[in-house]
């Protein structure tokens, strides 16, 4: 019986004439955290947005569960992969309950009355992400973490076996910042599901990941478990940063930490 899982396949893209990923492949198989990495306007989002069929994609590049994307309609495909994209500024005047509800919208085929599983979905969600207080509360008038919390609600209630998130982390404090990589290995712990995340902090990506993908101008730089990808010399060559890659016993794992340098008369110091 064959592993289920989201493989992509030398895939490259390209806006216009300019190209984004040049011959990428990745896999995720179910019940996993696989992190992708590097620099900004490596491709990373593009990647994801590739991965869910949201930009166009060459035939059998990308397929899930063995069966290439194309062969799925929007809304079977949304059914299975739900892709939450970096937090937009602008939001819906609508209350939490009626956001997070959107993300049953690919159960229905036409219409919108919520039936008995929409709303059991619904409060699953909005429980799971601790957001009960805010039910009846417009999204508009939230923080900037709250909003992001209410976003990743609406994903899980579309309830599918593959999440897609770009940068989950953005405008949460600490704290919900902990809570939320907390979520992220209960869903994959708990309930098997496979979890595709860009990390804008190698830490987050080191605390959560079974697999991390390191991508440099839109190609792959190395695949693998945390320690041999994240290394002193690979941060180094992708990032043109000097850090220290430090074992953290009290962590049971290695936390990066960026080099001190000052800049005395045009000469780097580390030290």
């Amino acid at each position: 019986m064959l592993k289920k899982k989201l493989l992509v396949e030398h895939l490259s893209f390209a806006y216009h004439s300019k190209q984004i990923l040049s011959n990428v492949s990745i896999r995720a198989y179910a019940g996993q955290i696989v992190s992708l990495i590097g620099p900004n306007g490596s491709g990373k989002s593009t990647l994801l947005r590739c991965m869910c069929r949201l930009l166009p994609i060459g035939q059998s590049v990308v397929s899930l569960d063995d069966v290439p994307l194309e062969y799925f309609s929007c809304r079977e495909l949304s059914q299975k992969i739900a892709f939450l994209p970096q937090a937009q500024d602008s939001m819906p005047s609508l209350t939490v309950e009626e956001f997070v509800m959107l993300g049953r919208a690919p159960y229905h085929r036409s219409g919108w009355i919520a039936c008995q599983e929409d709303k059991e979905k619904t409060d699953w969600a909005i429980d799971y992400m601790r957001l009960q207080h805010l039910r009846n509360r417009y999204v508009e008038n939230l923080s900037g973490g709250e909003r992001q919390r209410v976003r990743i609600a609406m994903t899980l209630a579309q309830n599918t076996q593959y999440i897609l998130l770009d940068e989950p982390l953005t405008y949460m404090d600490m704290k919900h910042q902990q809570e939320l990589l907390e979520t992220i290995c209960d869903l994959r712990d708990t309930f098997g599901k496979t979890i595709i995340a860009v990390f804008h902090d190698i830490n987050h990506a080191l605390e959560v990941s079974d697999w991390i993908y390191l991508l440099k101008n839109g190609a792959l730089i190395a695949s693998g478990d945390c320690n041999s990808v994240i290394t002193e010399e690979m941060l180094h060559t992708v990032y043109e940063v000097r850090t220290h890659v430090c074992n953290m016993p009290c962590c049971k794992r290695n936390v990066v930490i960026p080099a001190s340098i000052e800049k005395r008369a045009g000469v780097y110091k580390e030290r």
